[in-house]
């Protein structure tokens, strides 16, 4: 996970059609809040169902600037899946409801006055968004939640233990220890993070990555204007000149691109090889 720089300029779509639906979703409410909201001895069927236009925030011109942005990788993973998978628009925080610190139970409403708003629209592999993150929302101080769009508490006043990578740094809560990501000094944010987006199960695959990295970096090293280094790396390698001057322009190539922000696993290379340029 990487920090995000979004486009400033918000898809025109989201400040017409999405508007107008928050507009609608915020009246509801503020007419009828009892209807909404979860609370003991209430069943959720009884509940009056928020209706979501996904037709909105799922518009191409929504997606396409996101993937854009993101440089066609996971907001959360910072895996590239586009060539097997569409990939979702997630909801940072959710839309319908959310799940407490350490609990499994469905709060409702979500965060329902967001669900156009570009600031909590990310691209998610379906794994991260459908699979593990869905409606978890933990904070570690449950009295700071801005619980409908009228409450009194401020969004950035929550104490929230998922980390925003459109707002933060995740290199101050997360680093890697080879392939596998780990919460600096044990922080909450970091563990929560790791955790809900299970970023573990990618492990097999970085250090796969990782091992291919450090032998394609090697590489790199070889001085194209040394005929006396191109000729070792020709016998030691039983290459030709063609061959080894390829594998240097290659090996040159990566190490130049593969800790910026567009290549994948991009936090993890920089943990690993943090003497790689990342601009």
């Amino acid at each position: 996970m990487i920090r995000i720089h979004k486009t400033i300029a918000i898809p025109l779509i989201l400040t017409t059609d999405g508007d107008k639906q928050t507009n609608a979703l915020n009246k509801n409410y503020s007419d009828n809040p009892d209807h909404y909201i979860s609370a003991a001895g209430v069943k959720i069927k009884s509940l009056t169902p928020m209706e979501f236009d996904n037709s909105i925030y799922g518009d191409s011109t929504v997606k396409d600037l996101l993937i854009a942005d993101q440089h066609e990788k996971c907001c959360f993973c910072e895996s590239k899946f586009l060539e097997t998978s569409y990939g979702d628009v997630e909801h940072f925080r959710p839309k319908r409801a959310y799940q407490k610190l350490n609990s499994k139970k469905l709060n409702y409403p979500g965060y329902y006055w967001l669900t156009y708003n570009w600031n909590n629209l990310m691209f998610s592999c379906e794994k991260c968004n459908r699979s593990y993150k869905r409606n978890q929302f933990p904070l570690e101080t449950e009295t700071t939640r801005k619980i409908s769009h009228d409450h009194a508490n401020l969004l950035e006043n929550e104490d929230r233990l998922l980390i925003d990578p459109n707002f933060e740094d995740p290199s101050v809560y997360i680093t890697f220890l080879n392939e596998s990501p780990s919460a600096i000094k044990a922080n909450l944010k970091g563990e929560k993070t790791i955790e809900a987006f299970n970023l573990k199960r990618l492990n097999s695959t970085r250090l796969d990555y990782i091992k291919t990295l450090k032998l394609a970096l090697t590489w790199s090293k070889i001085n194209l204007g040394s005929d006396e280094e191109i000729e070792l790396a020709m016998q030691t390698f039983k290459f030709t000149r063609d061959e080894v001057i390829e594998f240097v322009t290659e090996g040159i190539d990566l190490y130049n691109s593969v800790a910026k922000d567009t290549a994948k696993f991009a936090h993890c290379v920089r943990a690993n090889f943090p003497d790689l340029p990342t601009a």
